[in-house]
């Protein structure tokens, strides 16, 4: 509590509210480069384990869930495995919906889909976004199986993203998905 003597005014400060984190955070969670390897409801072929419950929400409903909240913030507390994926997610929502344009639904289920397997870096690599918080491979193996996952994340990512952002209009993208897409989340971008 500040006062002012001379105003007589009382301010407060306000507290400054946190980033929502993941639920995915748990300490035997399997990991790849320290990302969180984590049962997906998905048609793409990849490491992560197949979640057959599709009433139960996986790490991308949490992500699509919780991006226009966590895109706000510049700063984001790590707590775990869980985090570091959603960090990874929401750049690519960022990305996805900066290639989406003003497009239509097929055009840009075609574009998400190009994005998805165009070549992108993994950790260890130069140009990766996110290399102060993503641990390097520990072997070429474990390279390759990062980088098979986050492509699997990819294109399943595209896929449920156009279902939100051309919900209510197949013709044209959400104003309220589109808004979001100058953001940059921690003031980082993915390439």
């Amino acid at each position: 509590v500040v006062s002012t003597q001379s105003t007589g005014v009382l301010c407060v400060p306000l507290p400054t509210m946190p980033a929502f984190q993941s639920s995915f955070n748990a300490a035997d969670t399997p990991t790849l480069c320290g990302l969180a390897l984590l049962p997906l409801k998905t048609k793409y072929k990849g490491p992560a384990p197949i979640e057959k419950d599709t009433t139960k929400e996986d790490i991308l409903d949490e992500v699509l869930d919780l991006f226009r909240a966590n895109v706000l913030f510049k700063n984001f507390e790590v707590q775990g495995p869980g985090d570091r994926l959603m960090v990874y997610l929401i750049l690519y929502i960022t990305q996805s919906l900066n290639r989406l344009g003003t497009s239509n639904k097929d055009a840009a289920t075609k574009a998400l889909y190009q994005l998805a397997i165009e070549k992108f870096s993994i950790p260890g690599e130069a140009g990766f976004a996110l290399g102060g918080i993503v641990p390097n491979p520990s072997s070429a193996g474990e390279g390759d199986q990062v980088r098979q996952y986050l492509l699997q994340l990819r294109q399943e990512l595209g896929t449920r993203l156009i279902e939100k952002v051309y919900a209510a209009d197949p013709t044209k993208p959400s104003k309220w998905w589109m808004a979001f897409a100058k953001r940059k989340f921690l003031n980082k971008e993915l390439k």
